[in-house]
């Protein structure tokens, strides 16, 4: 899942247990695992495929924010927890976005035909997943809205870079051995591009459109190119109607495999 849900879920699962942590930063370690692809040399391979560490060092026990994104994506991407690092791509994944991106698989072969750029199959599959992704922060949006989840993400990067900076190049490093200079470089960066005026533009079908146009080098300026690129965006829309049930399942098995909030 993106930002946003991983924001909200966070958000729920704390206050479902009656857990009130006024630290904002917690909220950017759960995005870390996306966040730090902002830099073009670290990819999301590199930062979902290691091991899910329940136990967490007394040095850095905000990591297990991190923990709780990757429990969240293993059961979007593959229906359940992986104990230990997960397997490699499978287009036919039991995971929720994979499952509800199906029926867009042919949808995206045949745009891409009709655009002379043909992929595999599952190449389409994959984008498939990401569109359900990249929908399903729309399709939960009243949430988003009721818990002012952009403010909240918003202001944790900020706070962070501002006041919070060592404690979290520290656990990152220690975590992913990334440099501490390419870690603030990230962090420049997400409080440059994430403002609260950015997030909110992209909050509807015309700017999820333009986001995957740009991700996958399709012109962003030509009409037949976006409407053929909104269309399945609007197909994926009609299939999240269910959108609670992940939600609620999700809080389910995150507790069932005994994540607990770190004491800070």
């Amino acid at each position: 899942m993106l930002m946003l849900t991983h924001t909200f879920i966070l958000q729920n699962y704390l206050g479902m247990a009656g857990i009130k942590n006024n630290n904002l930063d917690i909220f950017v370690y759960n995005i870390v695992p996306d966040l730090l692809t902002i830099n073009p040399d670290i990819n999301s391979q590199q930062t979902h495929k290691i091991k899910r560490l329940l136990q967490i060092p007394s040095l850095y026990p905000k990591a297990a924010y991190i923990m709780f994104h990757l429990l969240v994506d293993d059961l979007a991407h593959y229906g359940e927890i992986s104990p230990g690092i997960p397997d490699e791509f499978d287009p036919d994944s039991q995971g929720y976005s994979y499952i509800k991106g199906k029926p867009l698989i042919n949808s995206i072969l045949d745009f891409q035909k009709k655009i002379n750029q043909e992929i595999s199959y599952n190449e389409a599959a994959y984008r498939s997943h990401l569109i359900v992704e990249m929908t399903y922060d729309l399709a939960i949006i009243d949430h988003i809205n009721k818990n002012q989840s952009i403010a909240l993400l918003t202001e944790a990067i900020h706070t962070t870079v501002e006041e919070k900076m060592d404690e979290f190049v520290t656990t990152i490093n220690w975590l992913y051995g990334l440099g501490k200079v390419e870690i603030r470089e990230v962090m420049q960066k997400a409080q440059s591009y994430m403002t609260y005026e950015k997030i909110r533009k992209t909050m509807n079908i015309e700017g999820r459109t333009r986001l995957y146009a740009y991700k996958f080098g399709l012109p962003g300026d030509e009409q037949l190119y976006l409407a053929g690129i909104k269309n399945i965006f609007l197909q994926a829309r009609e299939l999240l109607d269910d959108n609670e049930t992940f939600l609620r399942e999700t809080a389910e098995a995150v507790k069932k495999y005994g994540w607990l909030p770190p004491v800070t």
